[in-house]
């Protein structure tokens, strides 16, 4: 009787700790996410803006240092994989300008400074393709060597094609300098591919790889994270008396350049809004001033250069958000 008893017992404590013991939570209950009231707002800008309706297939994403906040995709047409390599054009400038100052810390020479702003002389057009050089020095040999007067900007493939080869990156190929980014940024070699040889534009990463790397920038842990917005040079010359002479720049003007991006200003109140990249598929990437937020807007690319349809859809994300998360917004 007693040892029945004991069972007995040992049955009904079991039974009671099961009955207090909390239930595992289900896969859907963990990752229940609450998006902020503002996601909406982006959602109707994407779909509906002017210049984002022009695109007819596009992936976009705003993120902070933690997460994606929100994803998704054109209403029409067939958007590029989040997990397909895609190429960045102009946007591989600022890759490369990361990679720059992981591997100098921020310590450039003056010449440096010149090349990653553009104003070492170099006045290579964009025309002036790689597509048959074998390595990043053979690129920057067959551009064109005409020199302006050194400290003019001039926006071309060639300034930060030749600080790629006085890097000694010149007898580099695709395989070589995507181990070198990642050994610098961190990240896989399998998250670059180059498409071309250009420093510039020649680059091709996933969505989800870029949206890793800006958070991974956000969170302190990438040195170009302090340098975002230095070494600006004026374009506008309504805003820029005296500055630099400009050359050749892209359309708009009211933006300054910075080290391989672009320094978005409040037209109100001349405030840095965002930096940020953009290229002629109408790709725009931005971060916000306050350095908290990230978004893309990364098109299907057709061969026609969309850069201006691009940057009005994308800044027009990015102020949305900024709205939203900043007490003095635009």
């Amino acid at each position: 009787m007693t040892r029945r008893w004991s069972y007995l017992l040992a049955i009904g404590f079991c039974a009671v700790a099961v009955s207090f013991t909390p239930a595992r939570p289900t896969a859907a209950q963990v990752n229940i996410f609450t998006k902020p009231a503002w996601e909406k707002d982006v959602r109707r800008v994407m779909w509906r803006h002017r210049n984002c309706v022009k695109f007819d297939s596009f992936i976009w994403e705003v993120g902070d240092t933690e997460k994606v906040i929100t994803r998704d995709f054109s209403l029409k047409g067939a958007p590029p994989s989040e997990k397909a390599l895609v190429p960045l054009h102009e946007v591989s400038a600022f890759i490369f300008a990361t990679y720059a100052v992981q591997m100098t810390q921020g310590n450039f020479t003056p010449a440096q400074i010149n090349d990653l702003t553009m104003r070492n002389g170099y006045t290579a057009p964009m025309s002036q393709n790689c597509r048959a050089a074998t390595s990043f020095g053979s690129c920057f040999s067959n551009m064109s060597q005409t020199r302006g007067a050194e400290g003019a900007f001039f926006y071309g493939p060639a300034p930060l094609q030749k600080m790629a080869v006085d890097m000694g990156l010149g007898t580099f190929r695709d395989g070589d300098l995507r181990d070198e980014y990642s050994s610098a940024l961190g990240a896989p070699a399998t998250h670059f591919q180059f498409e071309t040889t250009r420093i510039l534009d020649g680059l091709r990463m996933s969505p989800n790889n870029l949206s890793r790397l800006l958070r991974h920038m956000l969170s302190g842990n990438l040195k170009m994270n302090d340098l975002l917005g230095t070494h600006a040079v004026c374009l506008d010359p309504s805003q820029c008396s005296g500055g630099p002479t400009v050359t050749h720049v892209p359309a708009p003007r009211n933006r300054d350049y910075s080290l391989g991006h672009w320094v978005e200003k409040n037209p109100a109140t001349g405030e840095t809004e965002a930096f940020s990249m953009a290229g002629k598929s109408g790709i725009y990437v931005w971060i916000s001033g306050d350095r908290k937020y990230y978004g893309y807007m990364i098109p299907r690319d057709d061969g026609i250069n969309r850069s201006m349809d691009g940057i009005a859809c994308g800044r027009a994300m990015m102020r949305t958000v900024m709205r939203a998360t900043q007490t003095s917004a635009p």
